[in-house]
């Protein structure tokens, strides 16, 4: 899955450039669009617009970012690897129907979306599970005296 790119077409992060996102406003409701050489605004796609954000907020957070392509078609080892699961859970939920999956030949295999919609339900319940146990800290203060 990963392949080696050309220097030429590979981006330098240097510390100017963290410090220039990290001082580069970026809350929710901002929005980027081009400007041409005679000032006509271009809006960008959604989708454009939402991965240039992420970029320069992982750039300001990290100091790093690596973009790439995810094939259509994954193996068990690459979707239990972006889920952050052993290949033996992944293999599971497969057999159980939490996530879909399919054969070709003897080996199962995962799309995209299947393992994109497992990582966001994965992150929906782990966001639950820190809301209640929030909840429940507070209404249990007295007990957890520091």
């Amino acid at each position: 899955m990963t392949a080696t790119m050309p220097v030429d077409q590979q981006i330098s992060i240097n510390e100017t450039i963290i410090e220039e996102a990290k001082n580069t406003p970026v809350s929710p409701g901002v929005t980027l669009s081009l400007k041409t050489s005679d000032g006509q605004e271009i809006a960008l796609p959604a989708g454009v617009e939402r991965v240039l954000l992420q970029t320069l907020a992982s750039i300001s957070d990290h100091g790093e970012v690596s973009i790439g392509r995810i094939p259509n078609e994954l193996t068990s080892t690459v979707a239990a690897d972006m889920l952050g699961v052993s290949r033996t859970t992944l293999m599971k939920w497969a057999r159980q129907g939490k996530i879909g999956s399919y054969k070709v030949g003897s080996h199962t295999r995962f799309t995209r979306d299947e393992v994109q919609k497992a990582q966001q339900q994965r992150a929906h319940d782990r966001k639950k599970a820190l809301d209640r146990l929030l909840t429940f800290e507070v209404e249990n203060d007295d007990v957890f005296d520091d």
